[in-house]
């Protein structure tokens, strides 16, 4: 599994690289744009991650996100971050967008006519959301003795390219007339829906909420961003790990029926056997299982058998299978993978 997490302050992106394990820098080939790549690891499944730091605003978002998807191609992407809240949240609260209301479109005639250009997040990620607010528990990374003044919701947020400091604020005015559904308001979240729907890449904003907006100075200097930033990412790795979950109770090397069609499937993408292009190495495999006497198929057959008992190779899983397949495969879809 391959997640892409854009924020656009360091602080925010160093509250989640935290939680990764052998992270190294990266840089693109093409545009020379730095990256941090790690792995985040959850009951024996691993999703490889992306960390993007945009900067602020929704078309560097839009430009950042569109070279990492193509870059990266991720299974989902979030945006993680601080954010000034609207109403009925405080200082510390997460919210997890279930839609982003590009709020600064329109046509300005005798009176400015609104355009909202809004965006949904993805349904499966919205439904991974609202569960973690039913079961409460995606408050285990937080300090214990601050769990209990933190809540966390799942509703809209808006998103324009003005810091909105103050409730008398034309911009403020107008997203209460406007945006009267939305919690928090950010400035990148529009840029980067717009570039992961055009990409086909489920995708959501998840804010902490760092400031009031009629005490925004005063809430910065406090100290609430970095706290905000963690309790964001708290919340996203917590749909990660559900995510992780989801997919070892579907993806199970031990599964008769999904083994079958993994067989099937390895067998058009390499039909020459286990040993097509070092597939089988790559992945940490033993290579001296493999019979050359046997048809390719019951050399795929055989080799996944010895996987599901444990046998594949000392540094072989079906996830490290998997991560190989999808260096060999970068733009697949399938949900074997």
């Amino acid at each position: 599994m391959r997640i892409l997490l854009q924020t656009a302050l360091h602080l925010e992106l160093n509250a989640m690289k935290a939680y990764l394990s052998d992270v190294k820098s990266e840089t693109h080939p093409e545009t020379g744009s730095k990256y941090e790549r790690g792995i985040f690891s959850y009951q024996g499944r691993q999703a490889e991650v992306l960390l993007v730091e945009t900067g602020a605003g929704n078309v560097r978002a839009a430009e950042e996100t569109t070279r990492a998807i193509e870059h990266f191609n991720p299974d989902s992407a979030f945006f993680v971050g601080v954010a000034g809240g609207l109403k009925d949240v405080k200082l510390g609260d997460v919210v997890a967008s279930t839609k982003v209301i590009g709020y600064e479109m329109g046509k300005d005639d005798d009176e400015f006519r609104p355009r909202l250009d809004t965006l949904q997040s993805a349904y499966s990620l919205q439904q991974i959301a609202k569960q973690l607010l039913r079961d409460d528990n995606w408050k285990k990374d937080l300090p214990e003795e601050n769990r209990d003044q933190i809540a966390a919701y799942v509703e809209p947020i808006a998103a324009g390219d003005k810091v909105v400091a103050s409730e008398r604020a034309v911009a403020f005015q107008y997203l209460r007339k406007f945006c009267s559904d939305a919690l928090a308001v950010a400035m990148e979240g529009n840029g980067f829906m717009v570039a992961a729907h055009a990409h086909n890449t489920e995708a959501m904003e998840i804010r902490g909420i760092s400031d009031m907006i009629s005490d925004k100075a005063e809430a910065d200097a406090s100290g609430s961003q970095p706290r905000a930033a963690d309790n964001a990412a708290a919340f996203a790795f917590a749909i990660i790990r559900q995510k992780l979950t989801d997919t070892k109770k579907k993806n199970n090397i031990k599964d008769s029926v999904f083994r079958g069609k993994l067989l099937n499937t390895l067998l058009e993408m390499y039909p020459q056997g286990p040993e097509q292009d070092d597939i089988w190495k790559r992945a940490g495999g033993d290579v001296s299982i493999l019979s050359n006497s046997m048809s390719r198929r019951s050399q795929w057959y055989n080799a996944l058998e010895r996987l599901a008992l444990g046998g594949g190779g000392a540094k072989m899983t079906l996830q490290t299978l998997i991560e190989q397949v999808r260096i060999d495969y970068p733009n697949l879809q399938n949900d074997l993978f």
